[in-house]
Formats: structure tokens, sequence, C-alpha cells
């Protein structure tokens, strides 16, 4: 079958990192590190996984990082290569383990995308899987399976970039019969979201910036309306097709990212902007309450700590990498706030009980979705299937990452690869 892989060798990446300068196709066409390959079909590990095959499979922001060779290596040791990209995944089950529970072929199913304790076959889990805290895994090297945080990043799972992948029983869920399965591939970005507006909830007197449009900063509004949240948001925004995203999913306010956004939180919070000798301004005596920052550049990274008054908080939503203008000084003189919010978890803080992230997701777009007040009553289904944009067969890979060079032009939100 066919995969597209990512192989991570000194020199591919040293001629991805000239060569991109050049054209952005060396760093897919087989130069660098990614490429598509025929290779087997994956087999299960153990008789407690399943083979699933694949119906979507998304095209992350984290998967373009890495294929450009903007992630951070901080995480390699935590990968093993090559693997088969796609944590993004919906799919049906075509084979079933002896003992992978009563899970049946032909149920349309999405993978939890986390490789912790129980899918590496531990079954005395480490202190952070025991409290249900599964992203932060202390055995993502160990174990029956090569290292790896997600599938996607693990040479043994395979991922949703190829017809077939790999699932241990403990990561699977059931797609409901009203959830399509455009709206299921979403759950596991909105599970991004969710989790941080579960761990870092603002108040509902507070005036939140989410800093971002794209897919993880548009979930983040998805996720605040449908956990109840009754704050002031707004949305920092390139284009007018994520403006216009942002407000169907109940962003207060759109901040036009191209024009002069200090100046317009500026005035909005009344506050002043000052002149360093050199450098950037910065925004005194105003400020958002609680930001979220979406994007994990340089640029939104220090514009985040700007951003936000005194005493408030920057929640780290989009991947970071190794900063290099980033002015941390803020920190200490607002005495900011900082947090993380990492992927999603198991013991996530959901109306006075601790549960996964994904069982949540998947209750609110069947229809269970409810608020945080007492006595709340069931609403609408949550239908981000709206979020899919573009649908590419995995032959087109070239044009599909070409495509999301351009957004501004194409006007992607989210772009799938989409086999029968």
């Amino acid at each position: 079958m066919k995969a597209i892989q990512f192989n991570a060798t000194i020199p591919r990446y040293a001629i991805g990192l000239a060569g991109q300068k050049v054209s952005a196709a060396v760093l897919w066409n087989g130069m660098s590190c990614t490429q598509m390959r025929d290779v087997p079909e994956p087999q299960l590990p153990n008789d407690e996984w399943v083979k699933i095959k694949t119906r979507y499979g998304g095209i992350c922001g984290t998967d373009l990082g890495t294929i450009h060779l903007h992630t951070s290596p901080y995480l390699s040791p935590l990968s093993s290569f090559p693997f088969t990209f796609g944590h993004e995944n919906v799919g049906t089950v075509v084979e079933v383990g002896a003992r992978a529970g009563d899970f049946r072929i032909g149920e349309r199913v999405v993978v939890e995308a986390l490789l912790w304790c129980k899918p590496r076959g531990f079954s005395e889990l480490c202190r952070f899987c025991a409290r249900g805290e599964i992203n932060l895994c202390e055995r993502m090297t160990e174990g029956a399976l090569a290292p790896g945080v997600q599938p996607g990043f693990c040479k043994d799972t395979g991922g949703s970039w190829s017809e077939y992948y790999l699932a241990h029983k403990s990561q699977l869920y059931r797609v409901p019969e009203n959830v399509s399965d455009e709206n299921a591939l979403l759950v596991e970005p909105f599970a991004v979201g969710l989790h941080a507006a579960l761990q870092f909830p603002p108040r509902a007197d507070e005036t939140v910036l989410i800093m971002g449009a794209g897919v993880i900063g548009l979930m983040m509004v998805a996720a605040l309306r449908a956990t109840g949240s009754k704050a002031n948001i707004w949305v920092v925004a390139r284009y007018p097709f994520q403006a216009d995203a942002a407000r169907k999913l109940g962003a207060t306010e759109i901040i036009d990212g191209k024009a002069d956004y200090f100046a317009n939180i500026a005035k909005r919070t009344q506050g002043a902007l000052l002149k360093p000798i050199i450098g950037k301004r910065i925004l005194y005596g105003g400020g958002v309450d609680v930001t979220y920052e979406c994007v994990g550049s340089d640029d939104s990274v220090d514009d985040s700590l700007r951003l936000t008054r005194n005493h408030g908080r920057v929640v780290l939503v989009g991947v970071p990498g190794i900063t290099k203008n980033v002015d941390w000084t803020a920190i200490f003189s607002k005495e900011l706030d900082v947090v993380a919010s990492y992927i999603y978890n198991r013991a996530e803080p959901y109306r006075g009980e601790k549960r996964a992230a994904y069982e949540i997701a998947l209750e609110m777009m069947a229809g269970a979705r409810v608020g945080t007040e007492p006595g709340s009553v069931p609403t609408q289904p949550l239908d981000l299937s709206w979020f899919v944009t573009h649908k590419f067969k995995l032959d087109d890979y070239a044009r599909a990452f070409e495509l999301l060079e351009k957004r501004g032009s194409s006007k992607a939100i989210k772009a799938v690869f989409e086999f029968k």
C-alpha cells in the first residue's frame, strides 16, 4: 500500500533546509525527509489490537510543521522513523484481535491519538496514566512499541496517511450513527481545544483573546462555547473566511490580524502603547484577561505576552519551537500566569467528573452537549463537519501541500486525505 512517511536523517534534513529556499517541493518529493512510499500493510502487534481502514486522514498543522522542518527536535527522541503521518483519523474496523474487546468488523471508529501505557502493554500504569493524564505518560519510549507520542509519529502503528493503520483496544471510540465521517475526523483537533477550555476556563466576566484563526484557534472558540463559556471572545484572524468561521462558532469580536491589532486592543482595553528604545511596542495599563495562543510562532507567542493584562493568563495551545524572537520580560513585569495545554487526556474536569476528551467530544457531536449550569439540557449536536473544505486522494499529496501553502487564496480550513 502507499503511505506518506517521514524519515529523519541528517543528510535528508540538510537537503530540505537548503532546498526549500529554492522550491518547497523539495520537502516532499523524496529528496528531503518526506516522501510517498510503497509499504507493507501493517500487522497486528498482538491480539489486543485492531486494524482500521482509513476513511479520512486529516492534515494537521503539526504535520506541516514537521514536513517543513520547523518543528523543534525536542520531541524527536519520542518518535521512531520512518513513521507514516496521520494522527487525525476516522475509519472502519477490518480486523479484530482475539482479546481486543467487542469491536466488530465494519464499525466506524476514531482512534485517540496517544500511545500511553496501555497501548504499550503495561498493566501497571505510570503515575500520570493512573490519574488519566495520558498525555504526560512517562513510558512513550518503552514497552511493546517503538517510541512515539502519537500514532502518526510511531513507526509501528502506521498512520491515517495510508489505507490502513493500527490501534490498541484502549484507544478506540465508536462513532455514533448520527455523526458524519467529516465530523468524526474533527474529534482529534476539537479535543485539543476542549482540553484547554476545560483545564483553563475563563470566567464569564473576562475578555479572552484567541491568537490565530487556523484550525486550532477556531477549535478553541468552538470548545469554549460548547462548554458553556459566556466570556467575551476576541479572535485575531488574518483572512475574511477565518473571520466568518470564528463568528459562526460564537466569537464576540474579530480583530483584523493584518491591521494594527496592538492599537485596536489597546483602545478596546483602555491601555497605552509605549515604544521602547528599540523593538516592538508594549501595551501598558490595559490588555485582555486571558490569551489562548494557538499558532506557536515566535511573533504570536511574543504578542500574546504583550497583549495580556497584569496578572493575566496566557495559555500556550499552539506547538512552540525554539524561540529566537520572544521577549519574556512581560512575564516578569506583569506577573503573568503562563501555562501550557498539551494535547488532551482522560482527566478533563467536566460537570463534576474526570472524563476523556474524546468521550466528551463525541457526546457533544451526537447531541448530548450540555452547558455548565446545573439543570442544563441537551442542545443541538455540535457539527464541525463544515471545517473540512478540501479533500484529496493520497496521490495528490503534492497538490494538497501546495494549496495549504496559500491559505489566503485557497480559503482552506481543514484539508484531508480521502479513502474509499
